[in-house]
């Protein structure tokens, strides 16, 4: 497996600052988190380094599950140019955030359920016709977020052939033990940061109650051979995270 950063960690340092960083920790991989400054980026910004990348959809001001037509269909519209651009950088894949429940919309719950199935269809559509691989991610437990139960997230990817991304905090914030974790075949992509279990944190990795032994153990015997993304809230945080996976030779 091969492990990333992503600049949410590194936020928001230009992309030449970025690169070098990657380069003085001896790190191939990195994941664009597709918002300012990093949202309108091209081949030639990568010429001066050798990176493999892998691209987060936007999450500001984004609900493909929205009640409101011209909201639903905005956000539809960046996840295209998110594939887009992962097809221009040949991106390993694009990590998507299913939809949410918006406040107003708590008592029609079944019409917001369809359109984020409809929604994530449409761009997993969309992503075959750019060639890239798209990977839905489970979310953390709060309010309104939808598919923080991966039961039903698993259930919808096996019925429907979609891509997954593992988040290990979120799932950990939601009770799941390491091995329920991973009991998806349709897994391709990974983010890991800890947390205490009470919220989703985006800790440094060691520092709280996540099993990341356990979690390398399950995905080296499943034979998983993708990215696992360093997805931390600060720069100490990648450091730590970094100097975590060395101590414990996965780095």
């Amino acid at each position: 497996m091969n492990i990333s950063i992503s600049t949410m960690g590194l936020y928001p340092a230009k992309i030449s600052d970025v690169l070098d960083f990657l380069e003085r920790v001896n790190v191939e991989f990195l994941e664009l988190v597709r918002e300012y400054p990093y949202h309108d980026l091209y081949c030639d910004d990568f010429n001066s380094h050798s990176v493999a990348l892998s691209i987060h959809a936007p999450i500001s001001d984004i609900n493909i599950a929205s009640h409101i037509d011209n909201i639903r269909r905005a956000s539809i519209k960046e996840m295209e140019e998110t594939f887009r651009m992962a097809n221009e950088l040949d991106a390993e894949c694009v990590v998507v955030h299913p939809g949410k429940i918006p406040k107003m919309a708590l008592k029609f719950t079944d019409k917001i359920l369809k359109y984020n199935t409809q929604s994530i269809l449409e761009c997993k559509r969309l992503a075959e016709d750019y060639g890239v691989t798209m990977c839905l991610e489970n979310m953390p437990l709060e309010d309104g977020l939808l598919y923080s139960n991966l039961e039903a997230l698993f259930d919808f990817s096996q019925e429907n052939d979609v891509k997954l991304t593992l988040d290990v905090g979120h799932a950990h914030n939601c009770g799941y033990s390491v091995e329920e974790m991973f009991e998806s075949e349709n897994i391709r992509h990974v983010h890991l940061s800890d947390n205490d279990g009470s919220h989703d944190a985006h800790m440094a990795l060691g520092t709280c109650d996540v099993d990341f032994e356990g979690v390398f153990h399950v995905l080296e015997s499943k034979g998983y051979d993708g990215i696992c993304t360093v997805e931390v809230k600060s720069v100490k945080g990648v450091y730590d995270s970094l100097d975590y996976l060395k101590n414990i030779k996965r780095l």
